[in-house]
């Protein structure tokens, strides 16, 4: 029976050679099943299982003209195992590109506990200020206002509003500087 298959697997072979269509159908019938079996062990769907060999039929055709070996199910599985290889190599790099941009979105706790707390000595050192200094700094600063807008707010001149601004800042290096010595 081996010898009766391969006898027909290679006048299958010589018929495809020579541009019979019918010769192909009849080597996919036959080893269809075999190679979409191995295919879903390898890459565990069935969509790609499929799609897989539905690729190693292609490349078969393409390049079955070179065909010279005496086991053709072998010579199936040799194309169907290394598309499943790249096809495995591939999605190894997808989901690793995948991982790295989901990790890149966690948060680093590290800096986020350092901006807390910066922000926490920040809102220290703000109270420390006067009323009229830490508004005009805090609009100026995290609310991006304009001075003349800062103004109009607080009911005072604009270069009443930028004398405040320079004092905060420079009374908020001397605090830091203070606590940076200690």
């Amino acid at each position: 029976m081996i010898g009766e298959n391969a006898m027909k697997d290679s006048e299958l072979i010589q018929k495809m050679h020579s541009g019979n269509k019918e010769a192909v159908s009849i080597i996919v019938e036959r080893y269809y099943a075999d190679i979409y079996r191995f295919c879903l062990y390898m890459v565990q769907t069935e969509n790609d299982a499929y799609d897989i060999a539905q690729e190693t039929f292609l490349k078969f055709m393409k390049y079955g003209t070179s065909y010279k070996h005496h086991n053709l199910k072998g010579y199936l599985l040799t194309i169907a195992r290394n598309i499943c290889f790249n096809y495995l190599r591939d999605k190894k790099e997808k989901v690793a590109v995948i991982e790295k941009e989901e990790i890149d979105k966690i948060p680093n706790w590290k800096d986020m506990l350092i901006e807390v707390e910066d922000a926490v000595y920040l809102k220290n050192l703000l109270k420390k200020l006067s009323q009229d200094t830490r508004e005009v700094i805090i609009l100026r600063i995290y609310e991006e206002m304009k001075f003349k807008d800062i103004a109009k707010i607080m009911g005072c001149s604009v270069s009443t509003t930028k004398s405040r601004f320079r004092l905060g800042i420079n009374q908020l290096k001397k605090l830091m500087e203070n606590d940076y010595e200690k």
